[in-house]
């Protein structure tokens, strides 16, 4: 009795060790699907952020509210998020007409291989029935079971939100059915159940000897079983109790199974799929350790985060499977010339981060690993799809100089990376602290251009445009910000921050809408308006409603139409296989809207593509001219892009006519229209409108009276 109680005993220690074990790993996995999913959704995602607790976990994922329908980034996005989490990954969206959520996006598939649902929204699959909707509409994360197709998946469903706050959707990933982790464990109780039941067949026959040696393994299996438990543990039951064929084989087996699971768990967490190097989590936890080591010593390390340059001309050129595999070859350069005690991690995208050695003095061996980096990474590379070029930008930190913790070096590590794409005079940068004074410069102004947008702060400078005569034949207009505290925000520093966070596509409609609506204004007040003129980003062009909402202003200002000249940059001139460029144009054209080409000269516009587009005018760079004044090539030069233009049947733009000398110069150009500051600066809609319809002084009398005006 007292043997087949022990036995009892410890069947259950080890089948409660087990499921513990198994519940544990769950857990794990579970969170580590919810961090990678909520990480790659916003590396992947523009304008998305995520909350995050101490622990790393997502609480919730702010996503633009007009990302929240259905469409093929979700799809890839959710596929990708599957395949990395071995799991499921779904998008829903809130509908305040039902009160529930509808689904957007999944990785589900019918048995013939088909998406669940296709491209169209499942309206209400998760309502205030749902064990997840209270905590979804409370803003917190939920991680437990919830039900599918009539059984139960263990998930993490992260609320997602607007800007203001408000709960938009859900984004669910989970990392398989709890059905089949119950039926594992289970096996594992039948299993014991057997082997309690032939020991206790063999305590009746052979007694207390052999009783106590049948319990060795199973003692030991029990160690094995609660090790798997503990972190960085990699025990495994030896061979000699995996090749036994009874019961004891059998628990053992069950174990080597959970032990090579958790060893797949842990490298599916920490390892890039692509690469096959250490992954952004991976690196986080190996600067932890390295904080750890340097706490209470003279030591340091350096990060260096390196970026690749013209890795989208890769991906453009020659596909993405290119690109796959010149990330690869990149990786593979990178382990192979990484030094004893050096680390290396793919962090997303065409980014990577290399940590040296721990040494006494990291700062002597930086020039070094930049140098290094740069001789891994530029030149010559070759794909299946043909030869790739690419060079790199390297931010790096030395620790413990420039950050104590791991969110210092990664944040004070991109902020060097993001000076050196920015200035683009070098490929390298070491951190300086007044970085991060720029960096918390440029959070202040986007919240408060956020603010300006809504506070009606922001105004429209119009600057008169020259014919050769004299008369105002266009104006350009020009956002202005005249801050309530910090006075007048020069658009050389707004315009920059609104392109990089987004907001310039906000911005532009602003703009756009205001100058239709100044046309309406002279217009009733009997002025006769010329061109009114804008600059149009290309984040606003590709958006795919841009036409429709042209349309909809010339609509409420008729009077707009034709009257309204939108300056596009040269690189919507570059062939593109969708051809999306010129169904744009071709709409805004069958609009009545006029369309510049700015800057031209210095970018890539192809002239025969640019004889095929509906253009009406190039703007020559002002670059142009200043370089012309002083020299006869550049004069030349100039005079040949001016009659280039005007042999295409294009109207010519001269701007940057700052100087007599620029205007003299100009003279006897076969121009179009003029623009400087000489002539005017940009002003106020109040002011502007006294120049129509007069005859600028320096006209009157050509070059000459220019000086006497000076």
């Amino acid at each position: 009795m007292v043997g087949a109680l022990v036995l009892g005993i410890l069947t259950m220690l080890g089948l409660g060790q087990l499921r513990e074990i198994n519940a544990e790993n769950t857990a794990v996995r579970v969170d580590r699907a919810g961090r990678a999913a909520a990480t790659l959704l916003t590396e992947r995602v523009e304008g998305s952020t995520v909350q995050r607790d101490g622990n790393g976990s997502p609480l919730s994922i702010e996503i633009p509210a007009e990302m929240m329908r259905p469409g093929p980034v979700w799809d890839d996005l959710v596929d990708d998020i599957g395949g990395i989490n071995q799991g499921a990954a779904n998008l829903f969206r809130f509908s305040s007409e039902t009160s529930s959520f509808d689904r957007l996006s999944t990785t589900f598939r019918t048995p013939e291989g088909e998406r669940v649902g296709g491209s169209a929204v499942e309206p209400g699959l998760i309502g205030a029935a749902h064990p997840a909707y209270d905590a979804i509409m409370s803003i917190e994360p939920f991680v437990g079971e919830v039900p599918v197709a009539g059984r139960l998946r263990m998930a993490y469903l992260t609320p997602v939100t607007a800007p203001d706050g408000s709960v938009t959707g859900i984004f669910a990933v989970d990392v398989g059915w709890v059905d089949d982790l119950d039926r594992i464990n289970g096996e594992a109780t039948d299993d014991a159940i057997a082997l309690a039941v032939g020991l206790l067949a063999v305590l009746g026959t052979v007694g207390v000897v052999v009783m106590f040696l049948s319990f060795r393994p199973l003692h030991r299996l029990s160690g094995i079983a609660h090790s798997l438990g503990s972190a960085g543990n990699t025990d495994r039951p030896p061979t000699s109790l995996t090749s036994r064929r009874d019961e004891i084989g059998d628990l053992a087996k069950g174990l080597a199974k959970v032990a090579e699971l958790r060893e797949t768990l842990e490298h599916q967490a920490y390892t890039d799929a692509l690469t096959n190097v250490a992954n952004r989590a991976a690196l986080i936890e190996e600067l932890d350790r390295r904080f750890e080591a340097i706490e209470s010593s003279d030591d340091g390390f350096a990060l260096a985060i390196l970026d690749l340059d013209g890795f989208k001309k890769v991906n453009d050129g020659l596909g993405h499977q290119a690109g796959d595999e010149l990330l690869s070859t990149i990786a593979a350069a990178l382990t192979t010339a990484s030094g004893a005690g050096e680390f290396v991690a793919r962090l997303g995208g065409d980014e990577f981060a290399i940590l040296s050695a721990i040494g006494p003095r990291p700062v002597a061996g930086v020039d070094e690993l930049i140098d290094r980096l740069h001789r891994c990474v530029s030149g010559d590379f070759e794909t299946s799809s043909g030869e790739a070029r690419v060079t790199a930008s390297v931010g790096v930190v030395v620790i413990p100089d420039h950050g104590r913790t791991s969110a210092d070096a990664m944040s004070h590590a991109d902020l060097a990376l993001y000076e050196v794409k920015r200035l683009r005079s070098s490929r390298s940068m070491v951190y300086e602290p007044h970085l991060s004074a720029s960096f918390e410069r440029q959070v202040h102004l986007t919240s408060q251009l956020r603010r300006a947008l809504d506070d009606d702060e922001l105004w429209v400078a119009y600057q008169p445009l020259y014919d050769n005569a004299g008369h105002v034949v266009a104006v350009e207009g020009l956002a202005r910000w005249d801050h309530p505290v910090e006075g007048p925000i020069p658009p050389s520093e707004f315009i920059p921050i609104a392109e990089s966070t987004g907001l310039i596509g906000e911005l532009g409609a602003w703009v756009l809408a205001e100058s239709c609506r100044q046309i309406t204004e002279w217009a009733a007040a009997g002025i006769d308006v010329p061109i009114v003129s804008m600059n149009v980003s290309t984040i606003q062009l590709r958006r795919p409603d841009f036409v429709d909402q042209v349309a909809e202003l010339l609509a409420a200002h008729p009077v707009a139409r034709g009257r309204l000249c939108l300056e596009l940059t040269e690189s919507v001139l570059v062939p593109d296989a969708t051809g999306w460029h010129k169904t744009v144009l071709d709409g805004l054209t069958a609009l009545g809207v006029r369309l510049s080409i700015d800057d031209f000269g210095t970018g890539y516009s192809s002239l025969s593509y640019l004889h095929d587009l509906a253009v009406d005018q190039v703007k020559v760079d002002r670059s142009f001219i200043a370089a012309a004044v002083n020299d006869r090539r550049q004069s030349r030069l100039l005079r040949g892009i001016v009659s280039l233009g005007k042999d295409l049947g294009l109207n010519v733009v001269l701007e940057g006519v700052e100087t007599v000398e620029a205007f003299g110069l100009v003279a006897d150009l076969d121009y179009d229209v003029l623009q400087g500051f000489l002539l005017a600066r940009p002003m106020r809609a109040s002011e502007v409108c006294r120049s129509f319809g007069t005859i600028h002084p320096l006209f009157e009398d050509g070059p000459a009276s220019a000086s006497v005006a000076a």
